[in-house]
């Protein structure tokens, strides 16, 4: 099974893998709702740049019932996932498809930009080209809400890299799997570089980022544009 074919058979099995691979996965969701809540409880315009199998709606569309929702996957597999979980929770009618790619989507501004696991299947170069298309679009007052893939410097990533080992063994993970999975580092898998995040949104008008969760190398932040 190719990592990352979204397309293939990694995007038919991605919601019974990806717990596994990626720790408090659900917890992202969770803050993610109600950081959004707090900030923007009226929200009207809410982008969710790589919706894969739209596992984070449910939770947004409850904490933000006045929102409408544009919605940007470029996996056509994934995008059938998710408007059949829209259609089983009576939703569709809230969410709007842009283009398959943000590069293509118009330059509407958002109270609030999500975007959750995404910026780790890029390379260094497009992390930047989509950092800064997201922050172009957050409206006055909005906020920007990310979690990625972010490795620390040693000895800390040692460390964290034999934790994940052990993680996925206790989970049950196949030994070629787990090889898989860590062999994808700096070639399916990027670091988003924390420093390199902060420059980039800074530079886009957007208040320095503030870590609102970490667990292992997977975080979740939060940054704001001024009114």
């Amino acid at each position: 099974m190719a990592l990352l074919d979204f397309d293939g058979d990694y995007g038919r099995t991605y919601n019974a893998r990806i717990r596994r691979l990626i720790p408090a996965y659900d917890a992202i969701f969770e803050l993610a709702a109600a950081t959004a809540a707090a900030l923007h409880p009226e929200a009207q315009r809410v982008l969710v740049v790589g919706a894969g199998t739209c596992t984070e709606l449910p939770a947004l569309l409850e904490a933000l019932p006045q929102a409408r929702f544009t919605l940007v996957e470029p996996s056509e597999q994934m995008r059938s996932f998710c408007n059949e979980l829209l259609a089983s929770i009576g939703a569709s009618n809230r969410v709007t498809w842009g283009a398959d790619h943000l590069d293509a989507c118009a330059d509407d501004t958002f109270e609030v930009v999500i975007s959750h696991n995404v910026l780790h299947v890029l390379a260094p170069a497009e992390q930047e080209q989509l950092l800064q298309q997201m922050a172009a679009r957050v409206a006055p007052s909005g906020c920007l809400l990310l979690s990625s893939y972010s490795e620390s410097g040693p000895p800390g990533l040692e460390l964290g890299l034999a934790i994940g080992r052990s993680r996925f063994t206790a989970l049950g993970m196949d030994q070629a799997t787990i090889e898989a999975v860590l062999e994808s580092r700096n070639s399916k898998v990027f670091s988003m570089d924390a420093a390199r995040l902060e420059q980039q949104l800074t530079q886009a008008g957007l208040e320095p980022p503030i870590q609102l969760l970490q667990a292992l190398f997977n975080h979740l932040w939060l940054s704001r544009r001024s009114a």
